[in-house]
């Protein structure tokens, strides 16, 4: 399967983006918990590669808001980082699929 995943600007906006709410993290000494900022970095992807690079772009942020700290995002879930994950990236690829299919959708009333 080619995704055709070269260094678009798309790409290179969704990392600074992704970066920025990392940065953001650590700066504050907070982790971002917020889907947004995330989500945002995915949408981009999702728009110019598809369905399948927003599903890997996906994988990439929940990874990295995993390694920011955003889980557990109660206290009392303390442990449950893996479940939490799991239903981070199922919300990110929910986006990523959406902005996708908005495309697709836009391109066909075309």
């Amino acid at each position: 399967m080619n995704l055709g995943l070269r260094a678009s600007p798309h790409i290179w906006l969704g990392v600074a983006i992704l970066l920025l709410t990392i940065a953001g993290s650590l700066a504050a000494d907070a982790p971002v918990r917020s889907l947004i900022p995330y989500g945002l970095a995915v949408a981009p992807v999702a728009w110019r590669h598809g369905m399948g690079a927003g599903f890997l772009f996906a994988g990439l942020t929940t990874l990295a808001a995993l390694a920011a700290g955003a889980f557990p995002t109660r206290p009392e879930w303390g442990g449950e980082e893996v479940g939490e994950g799991l239903f981070t990236y199922l919300k990110l690829s929910a986006i990523a699929a959406g902005v996708a299919l908005g495309k697709r959708a836009r391109n066909h009333r075309r």
